[in-house]
């Protein structure tokens, strides 16, 4: 007798999260405004963190979220703080880690004019992220962290989905800004002009691995 093949909850929890992400990116092309653009952006990283966490039970293996943060050139402005991606940890045979870490998406852009704002997702509230970064070359199959390739900040799961850092919740906050040169002329996004000020929203990750969305500007505070 044939088995029927069927789709564990863990594999349909990271096909949800790639279909999340593909709707709110064809929503962009139907809404207009820099409010639209935020909650599609919202909604993108949603889905990503859901897929970081699906990636990491999957696995059973450490993920991570990703988010470019390179300052090194400007070939890759498109890049900045816009570029979201999601890898997990490399384990060797007995389940150890080898200290590499595989791409498990190509990686996803945010809306137009949307960045991730690092100082705002360290210094708000409760939240207890520090700017963890790292050097990697991804989107490569076998991206090594080795001290080499380009920088990402980036939120990491535990192989049982839950937040690497358990002992408070998360913040990742999202604002609109503009990308333009600092004095010595690398390119920098600036989200202190008057019209960006508002546009922002936040997800936070609790310590058990879910997020939470806040769409209240005034939640969001340095």
């Amino acid at each position: 007798m044939n088995k029927k093949s069927a789709f564990t909850l863990i594999e349909l929890l990271v096909v949800i999260s790639i279909i999340l992400i593909a709707s709110s990116v064809i929503f962009i092309g139907g809404s207009g405004g820099d409010g639209a653009k935020l909650s599609s952006a919202q909604r993108i990283v949603s889905g990503i963190a859901q897929g970081a966490r699906g990636q990491a039970i999957l696995k059973n293996a450490k993920s991570r979220l990703i988010i470019y943060s390179d300052d090194a050139s400007n070939e890759d402005d498109e890049k900045k703080l816009r570029f979201f991606g999601i890898i997990y940890q490399k384990l060797d045979s007995n389940g150890n880690s080898t200290g590499d870490w595989y791409a498990a998406t190509q990686g996803t852009y945010l809306t137009e004019g949307i960045y991730f704002n690092p100082d705002l997702s360290e210094s708000n509230r409760w939240g207890s992220w520090s700017k963890s970064s790292m050097k990697i070359n991804y989107p490569r199959a076998n991206a090594q962290n080795g001290g080499s390739g380009e920088d990402y900040y980036y939120y990491e799961f535990n192989r049982n989905g839950t937040m690497a850092n358990n002992f408070t919740n998360n913040w990742l906050a999202l604002q609109a800004g503009t990308l333009r040169p600092d004095p010595g002329g690398t390119l920098k996004v600036d989200f202190n002009e008057p019209k960006n000020k508002g546009l922002k929203a936040a997800l936070i990750f609790r310590r058990v691995g879910t997020t939470t969305l806040v769409k209240d500007p005034s939640d969001i505070t340095l």
